[in-house]
């Protein structure tokens, strides 16, 4: 039974021609934010055993948040698969991971986390679900639990336990 933690990373500043999109920070109340996040996290005692992270500045940085909140965080797989990674290489990446991994983190990017996240959701409080349907703002965090291992994990196969965003903290 694994639970899977979607965390899409904080607000990030404006690009430009001269800063690349993958190169992108967080800005300050994305920063602000991750922290909530974090904090949420550590006080629910959640204990990763796996972090897949996108390469992108703005999702490190988003993890180095969270781990600064934990008392011994996980060591994270930077991906360059995961930078701006479509719904379908995400769940190949999810699919892939090994049971042994019971709680699993993966820090992306919308619309490809939004859409995995709506993919597995088969169940949950219908408000919560409402919402989470509705929109995957920055520093959202979506947490579904599954009964399937991993590599048999399909549509509509996770139940969605919550679906947090910063201000609601």
């Amino acid at each position: 039974m694994g639970v899977l933690y979607l965390l899409r990373h904080g607000d990030a500043a404006l690009g430009g021609p001269e800063l690349d999109d993958h190169d992108r920070p967080l800005n300050s109340a994305g920063q602000r934010a991750i922290l909530v996040i974090g904090g949420h996290i550590a006080a629910l005692g959640v204990r990763f055993d796996r972090v897949l992270c996108s390469t992108a500045l703005r999702t490190r940085q988003t993890w180095e948040g969270v781990a600064a909140c934990q008392d011994h965080p996980a060591e994270a797989e930077y991906l360059s698969t995961l930078y701006l990674s479509g719904a379908v290489a995400l769940q190949q990446q999810i699919r892939a991971l090994p049971n042994k991994a019971e709680t699993v983190m993966l820090i992306g990017h919308n619309p490809g986390l939004h859409e995995t996240a709506a993919f597995y959701c088969g169940g949950g409080d219908d408000d919560v679900l409402r919402e989470l349907f509705m929109n995957f703002p920055p520093g959202g965090l979506a947490v579904l639990q599954f009964q399937d291992p991993w590599d048999k994990l399909s549509g509509q196969t996770g139940r969605l336990r919550s679906f947090v965003m910063p201000r609601d903290l």
